[in-house]
C-alpha cells in the first residue's frame, strides 16, 4: 500500500499545484481521496486510467475538494469504464452527486444517442459516518470526525492499513480530541497546516478574511503536538494555506513541536 500525493494546492490555481486530493495504491489499483482541480489529469499522470479507477472517498465537500469529481467522472465514462463509480463520504455526498449528475446529462444524452452505452455513468454512493469502517481494494479503512473546521460539519479523517502500513489522512482543520488516539503509531500522518501571516497577502481579501481562513486551520503547535504525541513515523504536510508559502517556512514552524522526519509534499510524490 502506497500513498500518491495527486495535489497539493488550495482554492487559489497555481501552476505549481493542483487542486487538493490524494490516492491510495494497492496491488495495481489507485482510489481516490478527494477530487480536487485536475485530479483526472493527475491520475494519469501518475500512470492510472481513468476508466479503472472506481472509488473515491471524501473528506467534506468544500468546493476545492470536488471541483474535478465532474471531470473525473465523465472523463472516466468517455474513455470506457464498464463498472459503477463507487462514492463515499459525509451525507452531503447524496446532494453532491444528484447535482452533479444533473449538470452532465446533457452531454451524457448527446453521446448516448450517438451510440454510445450509459453502462459506466452508474454512481453507488455510501454515506460514511464517524465511526465507521470499510475497505476498498483489500485496504481497511476508517473514518472519525479528526478535526474541526470551521463551520464545516461534515467532515472525515481517514485511516488506512494494510499488511502492517497505516496511513492517516487528516483532512482540514484544527485537531479533535479524536484525532490523536486515531493516529497513533501511524507510518504517514498527513495534516493541513497554515500560514497565519502570508494570508492576506497570498491569499487575497482582507485582515478579516485572513482571520477566518486562519482559524479554519490547524496551528503549528496543533500539527506538530499531534504527531509527537501519536509518535507518528513521518508527519507529511499538504494543503498549505496560502499555497505557496515557502516550504522552508512550514518545516520550521512544525518543528518546534515535532522532532521526527517532516516531508513538504508534492505533487505526484509517492510514499
Amino acid at each position: 500500500m502506497k500513498l500518491v500525493m495527486l495535489g497539493t494546492g488550495a482554492p487559489p490555481p497555481t501552476v505549481e499545484k493542483n487542486g487538493p486530493s490524494n490516492g491510495i495504491i494497492s496491488g495495481e489499483k489507485l482510489f481516490l481521496i478527494d477530487a480536487g482541480r485536475n485530479v483526472a489529469t493527475q491520475a494519469v499522470r501518475a500512470g492510472f486510467p481513468v476508466d479503472q479507477i472506481d472509488n473515491i472517498v471524501f473528506t467534506h465537500f468544500h468546493s476545492d475538494h470536488y471541483t474535478g469529481f465532474g471531470e473525473f467522472f465523465i472523463s472516466r465514462w468517455i474513455m470506457g469504464a464498464k463498472e459503477p463509480l463507487k462514492v463515499f463520504g459525509p451525507a452531503p455526498i447524496v446532494e453532491i452527486v444528484k447535482r452533479m449528475l444533473l449538470y452532465y446529462e446533457y452531454d451524457i444524452d448527446l453521446r448516448v444517442n450517438e451510440g454510445k452505452s450509459r453502462v459506466g455513468t452508474q454512481i453507488d454512493v455510501e454515506v460514511v459516518s464517524s465511526g465507521d469502517t470499510f475497505s476498498v481494494n483489500n485496504v481497511e479503512i476508517s473514518a472519525v470526525k479528526g478535526t474541526n473546521h470551521g463551520n464545516v460539519d461534515d467532515i472525515l479523517s481517514y485511516k488506512f492499513h494494510r499488511n502492517n502500513k497505516t496511513i492517516v489522512i487528516a483532512s482540514d482543520g484544527s485537531p479533535t480530541n479524536q484525532l490523536l488516539p486515531f493516529s497513533k503509531d501511524a507510518d504517514i500522518l498527513v495534516m493541513h497546516a497554515c500560514v497565519p501571516e502570508l494570508i492576506q497577502g497570498r491569499f487575497g481579501g482582507n485582515s478579516e478574511t485572513a482571520r477566518i481562513v486562519a482559524s479554519h486551520h490547524a496551528t503549528f503547535k496543533e500539527i506538530g503536538e499531534i504527531a509527537t504525541n501519536a509518535k507518528v513515523k513521518k508527519l507529511v504536510f499538504s494543503h498549505v494555506v496560502p499555497p505557496l508559502a515557502p516550504d522552508a517556512r512550514v518545516i520550521e514552524g512544525i518543528s518546534e513541536y515535532f522532532s521526527g522526519e517532516i516531508i513538504a509534499g508534492k505533487d505526484q510524490m509517492v510514499l
